[in-house]
């Protein structure tokens, strides 16, 4: 009984372990584990966290549903007016939705992420560090 338990538990482990040693939050970001994010990781990341996330039918872009359920949490209660800016949801999804076809692209989504990238890098050196990602997360959300 006692060896079955620790063999049960051993593959547990075994199998458990990279689970628990995959990074996590911003440093999931940092694909090659230099230490700092790149443009081209951050699009990648943070674009396929929300497309992944967000796009409910899975068809490769969010609707305007879609980006309001996502951003509900944070926006209750906000009601734009059609098609235009506003607060909240309308005004995020005027300055996302380049194309104003009524849908965010993943082109678009890049877009959008590499003027995030760039407020959050502080030092203007092309990469954020764990520092720019944790200090400029919230700092990035104003005025996007």
């Amino acid at each position: 009984m006692l060896k079955t338990t620790l063999i049960a538990v051993g593959a547990i482990v075994m199998l458990a372990g990279p689970a628990l040693a995959a990074p996590k939050g911003a440093a999931a970001l940092d694909t090659n584990g230099d230490g700092k994010v790149t443009l081209a990781e951050f699009q990648a990341g943070r674009g396929r966290q929300m497309m992944d996330r967000h796009d409910a039918n899975k068809d490769g872009k969010l609707s305007r549903d879609e980006f309001s359920a996502m951003r509900k949490p944070r926006a209750e209660g906000d009601v734009p007016a059609a098609g235009k800016g506003g607060k909240g949801v309308g005004r995020m999804w005027s300055r996302i939705d380049a194309d104003d076809d009524g849908f965010v692209s993943r082109t678009e989504m890049d877009g959008f992420l590499a003027n995030r990238f760039k407020r959050m890098d502080a030092d203007n050196d092309g990469v954020l560090t764990m520092a720019e990602l944790k200090t400029g997360a919230g700092k990035a959300k104003v005025g996007i």
